[in-house]
């Protein structure tokens, strides 16, 4: 059995005077990804933050056998990476923005990279599928949506980080790019023995590419566990409040979900 690499233990978040997370708990087994479903609201999104202490949260997050929030912040950015919804267009090389993620390893006096810096990055680029750009010429802005996605990953994976945290990195992509970019992902993930925690819309690409689904419902956790186990009508109807029907895919048995119009 893989062992736990993130563990979230009754955290409780929130913003002042705002939405609040309640009470969840999941873990994060090396080698998986676990997907973050839900009704627009529910605070998946919240959740990244919280886990990253970008807000006001209580309750424990362990990484490994280490107090996550207790790491010196440059310890914590080596081991959990984000990646944003969107990534600003920039007019930034693509071999600077992938390299910002080498910061945590930089001392305090170094005013420039070094070439082992420089070649993890191209590893990274090449991982990510972005390996055909000059990445001291191309720049970010001269992208497109799914590329700049994709050259974020490139830039978390810089930070040789266990944990991976996005949010929504297929949002606003045509299907093509969203199921390469959670391909791109779901290799990773493996190769790395690393743990991703991401958030999505679409139910049914989240049962395609995720381990273990966490759904949240009004900032509490309404069911996590294997994909079969979170599918199921009654479940999903009383979650999203709407009639649902859910089939197979006729290729690998992997439950859809389909609304009743």
């Amino acid at each position: 059995m893989n062992r736990e690499l993130l563990c979230v233990e009754n955290l409780s978040a929130g913003y002042q005077g705002g939405f609040r997370l309640q009470d969840i708990s999941f873990c994060l087994p090396e080698g998986s990804i676990t997907g973050v479903i839900g009704p627009n609201g529910a605070g998946k999104s919240t959740l990244l933050n919280a886990i990253c202490r970008e807000i006001p949260a209580t309750g424990r997050v362990k990484a490994i056998d280490k107090d996550l929030w207790a790491m010196p912040p440059r310890h914590r950015a080596r081991f959990i990476a984000t990646v944003p919804q969107s990534v600003e267009k920039l007019p930034l090389p693509l071999m600077d923005f992938v390299l910002m993620g080498r910061t945590p390893f930089k001392k305090w006096y170094e005013l420039s990279h070094s070439g082992q810096d420089r070649e993890t990055a191209l590893l990274n680029l090449e991982k990510t599928g972005l390996s055909h750009f000059d990445p001291y010429k191309k720049r970010i802005d001269e992208l497109s949506g799914g590329e700049r996605q994709l050259a974020a990953i490139a830039r978390a994976l810089c930070q040789e980080a266990r944990v991976l945290l996005l949010d929504e990195p297929t949002a606003n992509l045509d299907l093509a790019h969203q199921i390469n970019i959670l391909k791109v992902i779901r290799n990773i993930t493996v190769q790395n023995r690393a743990a991703t925690l991401v958030v999505m819309h679409d139910i049914n690409l989240a049962a395609a590419f995720c381990n273990r689904l966490l759904c949240l419902r009004q900032g509490r956790e309404a069911a996590y566990g294997t994909v079969a186990e979170i599918l199921q009508k009654e479940r999903l109807e009383q979650i999203y409040e709407t009639p649902l029907c859910i089939g197979s895919h006729p290729q690998n048995g992997v439950p859809v979900v389909f609304p009743l119009y």
